[in-house]
């Protein structure tokens, strides 16, 4: 911060006028300093996560353009053909690491929500003996996750059956270009900055059209993850930040009204 100009006070010199015989000598006066009062400390850098956490600021919302108007919802044919291409891009995840391995007949037996479907899923995938990663969220009240790591193409084709048999449906259709533009207006115009007040670096957009005709291709978010103060997250801190700086879907979620 740019410390304020400091002023002295002071005679510097004397001053002779001379008019006709006459000869006025002024005399030097000099006038003591006030004292100053003692420079204010800075507070200290928050480094613990409770204090990052204290720390974390928001910023006015802008006035944003309403959403715009979404496309209709996926039909039953959409959302079968969503799950096919998802199920194909699952499938080549296993053959870049096993190139020679054969897909098995297509498992799907219905439709489960995200969290009806673990109960079957960590069965099926403890039944093929493939090894499972329990995952457990900052959030204490959160359900933990069921992964796996297969470290041998049997697994892997097994892992991939398990996760086929009960996905979850897919209803809504993608965002569309008007969507997208209201999204990336929201980022240019409140993520980016409010990550920024609290000292994010965030990397420069690029142009919006550039960035909705590419999505998903174009990468570009603000992020907080290559941030050295997040490196401990901490739940408090993960609130904190998403509190105060929520990404696009966060707050949409939390606005029903605007969509």
């Amino acid at each position: 911060m740019t410390r304020p100009l400091r002023r002295r006070l002071g005679v510097t010199g004397c001053l002779a006028l001379a008019a006709a015989s006459v000869s006025l000598l002024t005399s030097c006066a000099t006038s003591s300093t006030a004292a100053e009062p003692a420079a204010s400390t800075p507070p200290p850098t928050p480094t613990t996560p409770a204090e990052v956490a204290a720390s974390i600021v928001t910023i006015d919302m802008p006035d944003l353009a309403p959403y715009p108007e979404p496309d209709p919802p996926l039909t039953e044919a959409e959302s079968e053909a969503k799950r096919l291409e998802y199920a194909d891009a699952q499938w080549q995840a296993v053959l870049a690491t096993y190139p020679d391995a054969v897909r098995p007949a297509d498992p799907f037996a219905g439709y489960l929500t995200v969290e009806q479907r673990q109960a079957p899923l960590r069965a099926c995938l403890e039944a093929a003996g493939v090894p499972i990663d329990v995952g457990h969220g900052l959030d204490p009240d959160a359900p933990p996750s069921i992964g796996w790591s297969a470290s041998t193409e049997a697994e892997a084709v097994e892992a991939f059956t398990c996760s086929q048999v009960h996905p979850t449906k897919i209803t809504d259709s993608p965002a569309n270009d008007a969507e997208l533009g209201w999204i990336y207006d929201y980022m240019v115009e409140f993520f980016a900055p409010c990550y920024e007040a609290n000292g994010i670096d965030v990397p420069p957009p690029p142009g919006r059209d550039v960035w909705v005709e590419t999505y998903p291709g174009y990468v570009w978010f603000p992020s907080y993850f290559d941030d050295p103060r997040f490196r401990d997250m901490t739940f408090e801190l993960e609130t904190a930040i998403r509190t105060a700086c929520p990404d696009p879907d966060t707050y949409l979620q939390e606005h029903p009204e605007i969509r």
